[in-house]
């Protein structure tokens, strides 16, 4: 899958699946790898799948970009150290900063604002796949092979699937791979727990979002002025920390300090 999504050939590859990589904030649910790669001996990669989005997305792809980068370097080390990085993020949803972008797969670098072939370093990359946009561009493509594992990743038991399962050995492979795991007892426990977890989180996430809604419109309304708007924050964030939602999500939806919302 790697070498389709970069068109590179990959002589080999180590893979790290420790969830805590660059997780400094042990209560940061949402800032997690999910596979560490280095490819060829020489390139770090990260994948991440990334089930919902929030309106800072994009800062935090570049965040975690420059985490790897900079983890390569060490105290006392040089600049020759660091490798370049390459981020690989798959969507399960569709980001509104790339409304006008039909193809559903992105490739950022740093280039020169006049000069757009010149790239002013290899060393950062990042891919963007939005698996919506993935589907419908399958469609209009059954021979791309990237999409093709875009159709697996959003559900591996469809029968198109199946049917390219047919014409591709690897994915093939790869769903062979998942109906062996899936009858591991252990592992199927923490796919469920993983998914338990994810949707408590959409929903205390939803809870919080209406009900902070609902009090900032009622504090709004009796007060009428900007000190009135920031109760209502405030009272919206005790009741988020009251459902275990993240400080930093808090901080997102609010708008308010870390020290406002702890103090």
């Amino acid at each position: 899958m790697l070498e389709d999504i970069l068109k590179i050939k990959i002589q080999k590859i180590d893979l790290d699946k420790r969830k805590d990589l660059l997780n400094d904030n042990k209560e940061d649910k949402n800032g997690r790898v999910d596979i560490r790669a280095v490819i060829n001996d020489n390139v770090e990669c990260d994948i991440e799948m990334q089930l919902y989005t929030h309106e800072k997305m994009i800062e935090r792809f570049l965040y975690y970009w420059a985490k790897m980068y900079t983890a390569n370097l060490q105290i006392g080390n040089r600049y020759q150290n660091l490798r370049k990085t390459i981020s690989i993020i798959i969507l399960d949803d569709k980001l509104p900063e790339f409304k006008e972008i039909a193809k559903s797969h992105t490739k950022w670098q740093l280039r020169e604002e006049e000069y757009k072939k010149k790239i002013l370093t290899s060393f950062c990359e990042l891919h963007i796949i939005e698996v919506p946009k993935a589907i419908e561009e399958y469609k209009r493509n059954k021979k791309d092979e990237t999409l093709q594992w875009m159709m697996f990743l959003d559900n591996p038991g469809d029968k198109e699937v199946k049917r390219i399962m047919e014409e591709n050995e690897d994915i093939k492979e790869a769903g062979e791979e998942l109906e062996r795991i899936s009858q591991d007892e252990r592992i199927r426990r923490e796919a469920l727990n993983s998914e338990i977890a994810r949707r408590d989180n959409e929903q205390r996430m939803y809870e919080a979002k209406r009900d902070g809604r609902e009090e900032g419109l009622v504090t709004g309304r009796k007060e009428g002025k900007i000190e009135g708007r920031k109760e209502a924050k405030l009272e919206d964030a005790k009741k988020m920390l009251e459902k275990k939602i993240p400080i930093e999500t808090i901080v997102e939806i609010t708008g308010l300090t870390r020290d406002e919302i702890e103090c």
